[in-house]
């Protein structure tokens, strides 16, 4: 008697779970495999630092290090400028970085006036932040090959030297490691709830991780038990308080990022390349749409998770949602995506069509900031525009694939027992 129902076997063809007739891995090869993916994400970081280094010869500072891929908003900052006067773009500047980059920044400036040496300090707390994301992921998704986008990303490449996005999401990915207590880690609620809270204060997309743990603890997709949120909201609270009671300038930053909020790969940047309206007409109505994503896709979560929520596939529907209509979307922003992306899409193509779309619009969204030095040499913001255009448009499939997943798991209910249908009423 075969050990498997012929309709479980069948199910890959219905409309079931891909591979749902292949055997389990063994310890030896997912073993192999985090080798070998580790490999990879070394290969990548150590690319992304060879990318930094000859900007660390003084190229930092050089009116044109867009060309070479240098500047980023910690670097600009760190110098003292802003960024070029380019359409669709935000001013930036030591006033627009985050609470913690900008006591960073603030921190050193006592020690040096080098910005090499500033980023020198900032590419290897990056380079600790994405080797923790790596480490947090094999724990998350052991068994999943195709993680193997996240560690060959583009986005690794050129976010490395841009901002501390990497530290932050590595908080956000080791929080929702400690919240599910996946083996061979223990479940520590109060402590995901500290890493989220200092998150926060580096970007705000670590809300949306937060929102999407509290949604999924209670009622977690079939494999995770089932965790109640209340300490790690309580912990967060805490550490955002303490934090804001610290550092009294991030109620003025929010101030300052509202009156600029509109930046590079939006459509509201879209817009203004158009010489459609301004920033004090387009950055409320983006806003506004932003906020009315986050709260529809948080009802609906919360509408169907009688039949489980994937952690991983409400924070990808969170942060892919706020991102698809948010006034600025530049590449470390949908950093925030990949990993949670990553876990909840199991299609090959569409992470390598998003992939291409990220990296195309990274190169460009630098290329169009030297027009702003040399118009002569810099690209065109029509270019710019259909770049961010195409990254939007895989930026909404993404989105729909995450909630198919969502979607099959809704009307497919939780996956049937191997076992007989007595034994599986028994466990």
């Amino acid at each position: 008697m075969p050990s498997k129902p012929s309709t479980r076997i069948a199910e890959p063809l219905l409309g079931g779970p891909v591979g749902i007739h292949l055997a389990a891995a063994g310890t030896r090869f997912r073993s192999g495999q985090a080798y070998v993916l580790a490999a990879v994400l070394g290969l990548t970081t150590l690319l992304a630092l060879a990318l930094q280094g000859p900007c660390l010869n003084s190229g930092y500072a050089q009116p044109s290090a867009s060309a070479r891929m240098c500047a980023g908003p910690l670097s600009t900052a760190f110098a003292g400028e802003v960024n070029p006067e380019v359409l669709g773009r935000s001013h930036g500047g030591a006033a627009a970085l985050t609470p913690l980059e900008g006591r960073l920044v603030d921190l050193l400036h006592l020690v040096t006036d080098d910005v090499s040496l500033f980023m020198a300090v900032v590419l290897l707390l990056n380079t600790a932040g994405i080797a923790a994301i790596g480490a947090g992921l094999l724990i998350l998704g052991r068994e999943r090959a195709w993680l193997v986008a996240v560690f060959a990303s583009p986005l690794i490449l050129f976010t490395l030297g841009s901002t501390l996005d990497p530290v932050a999401l590595a908080l956000g990915v080791w929080a929702m490691v400690l919240f599910s207590g996946s083996p061979p880690i223990r479940p520590r609620s109060w402590l995901a709830g500290v890493l989220l809270g200092i998150a926060t204060f580096i970007n705000p997309l670590a809300l949306l991780v937060l929102l999407a743990l509290t949604v999924a603890g209670p009622h977690p997709a079939r494999g995770l038990r089932p965790r109640s949120p209340r300490m790690m909201l309580a912990s967060a609270t805490v550490t955002s308080a303490l934090l804001l009671a610290i550092d009294m300038t991030a109620i003025d930053r929010i101030v300052h990022w509202y009156s600029d909020a509109i930046d590079g790969g939006s459509f509201a940047s879209i817009l203004l390349m158009a010489e459609l309206g301004d920033v004090s007409l387009w950055a409320p109505l983006w806003i506004i749409a932003s906020g009315g994503v986050i709260l529809a896709v948080a009802v609906c979560l919360y509408m169907v998770r009688a039949t489980g929520l994937d952690p991983a596939v409400s924070a990808c529907l969170l942060i892919g949602g706020c991102l698809l209509l948010a006034p600025g979307l530049m590449p470390w922003d949908s950093l925030w995506l990949l990993p949670f992306a990553v876990l909840a899409i199991r299609r090959w193509w569409v992470l390598i069509v998003w992939t291409l779309a990220e990296a195309v619009f990274a190169i460009g969204i630098q290329l169009g900031d030297v027009s702003g030095f040399e118009p002569s040499k810099g690209l065109d913001p029509a270019f710019v525009a259909v770049f961010a255009l195409l990254r939007l448009l895989a930026l909404v499939l993404v989105v729909i694939m995450a909630g198919e997943n969502l979607y099959r798991r809704r009307i497919r209910g939780m996956p049937v027992s191997a076992a007989s249908p007595r034994r599986g009423q028994e466990h």
